[in-house]
């Protein structure tokens, strides 16, 4: 079992990778007048395809008026577009566009080549243990988190 000093050291080196990554951010953004959490909702409608605003707001756990603001700057840059849903014509679904798709994909070539160049000294087989954990990491937080919100209700 995790002591309390190491959770506190996980999380203070989680907050440091964090404000590494904010301020790097800007070289791997191609456009300034995209909201910071562009990236993420683009990426979401790539991998799920055309979603809900409420569906997209749990997948990355935020309140739904959040994605509402950073939908209107997208739809204006025309990475996004937004239909009517077939099922309940007052909600819309949101699809990212080609040129949306085109984008995500440049700012990800943008992103992998600032990781590769940090992590040039390190073996494969670190980064893959590192990619393992992070992603059993966010699965063993989301379970506490479910577990929380399953007794507040």
């Amino acid at each position: 079992m995790l002591t309390s000093a190491t959770a506190a050291e996980l999380v203070d080196a989680l907050r440091a990778v964090i404000r590494s990554g904010r301020a790097v951010q800007h070289h791997a953004y191609l456009r300034e007048d995209l909201p910071p959490g562009a990236i993420a909702l683009l990426a979401l409608l790539r991998r799920e395809g055309e979603q809900r605003l409420g569906r997209i707001a749990e997948h990355l756990d935020v309140d739904p008026s959040v994605i509402s603001r950073q939908v209107a700057p997208l739809e204006r840059a025309g990475l996004v577009r937004r239909r009517p849903d077939p099922g309940d014509g007052r909600a819309g679904l949101l699809a990212v566009t080609e040129d949306g798709d085109r984008y995500l994909c440049a700012h990800q070539e943008r992103w992998a080549e600032v990781v590769a160049t940090a992590l040039t000294d390190w073996a494969e087989e670190d980064a893959e243990a590192l990619i393992a954990g992070l992603h059993r990491l966010t699965h063993d937080i989301r379970a506490v988190r479910d577990l929380a919100a399953l007794a507040d209700s």
